[in-house]
């Protein structure tokens, strides 16, 4: 039998698994603290604006279209959200929050900011603009990325 060597490269000091580590945490942390995900929290925000379509809030988050279509059927069930059928075209859902879900939003802001005072307490002012500046050029990278790859296929 052959012998395999495998070779981690999750290190500590490796950026994608602390970010994706860091990502995982904070995202359960979170939750435990403010009471809903992260996920959820930029769905309801999203709606704090108004009535918008299903299909709108779709592109405007960056969740999955049918985690999406699950987190509105949820909320909709809980009272925090309502749908209705547009009269100029049957064929879209509107969305919107109900009155219920806008006081939640503002709780959960609340708890958010809560959340990121208590976990940027050990950063100084100049690592968390430092922080800011750096996870926005990889955030503008991945985009850039993205887009590459997208013309190269």
């Amino acid at each position: 039998m052959k012998e395999v060597f495998i070779i981690s490269t999750c290190h500590t000091n490796d950026l994608l698994y602390l970010l994706m580590h860091l990502n995982k945490h904070i995202a359960t942390r979170f939750e435990q603290c403010a009471g809903v995900s992260p996920n959820r929290l930029e769905l309801l925000c999203k709606l704090t604006g108004g009535q918008i379509s299903q299909s709108e809030l779709q592109k405007a988050v960056s969740i999955d279209p049918a985690a999406v279509t699950r987190h509105v059927q949820q909320l909709e069930a809980e009272g925090i959200l309502q749908r209705t059928r547009c009269e100029s075209d049957n064929r879209i859902t509107l969305v919107q929050l109900t009155e219920e879900g806008k006081s939640k939003v503002a709780m959960f802001k609340t708890e958010k900011d809560r959340f990121l005072e208590e976990l940027q307490v050990n950063l100084t002012e100049s690592e968390r603009l430092g922080l800011i500046q750096a996870l926005q050029k990889l955030n503008s990278q991945i985009h850039q990325m993205k887009e590459t790859s997208k013309t190269n296929s």
